[in-house]
């Protein structure tokens, strides 16, 4: 690597650990990444749902 990209590399990383670090110690910007949730993680819908559906299975089996 020439030193001007790994000089950019570490100013970035650099960068990056420190709104790691702001975005921890500021309580406004650790609502907003408590609640934002990632689109290809759906598994809490899944199971949410999985738990309805049995929900209504269990009430269908007991009103026959």
């Amino acid at each position: 690597m020439s030193r001007s990209r790994s000089f950019n590399r570490f100013h970035r990383y650099l960068a990056r650990q420190k709104r790691r670090g702001l975005r921890a110690v500021l309580p406004q910007f650790q609502d907003a990444r408590d609640h934002q949730e990632s689109p290809a993680d759906d598994s809490n819908d899944v199971l949410r749902r999985l738990s309805l559906r049995e929900i209504e299975l269990d009430l269908m089996e007991a009103e026959t």
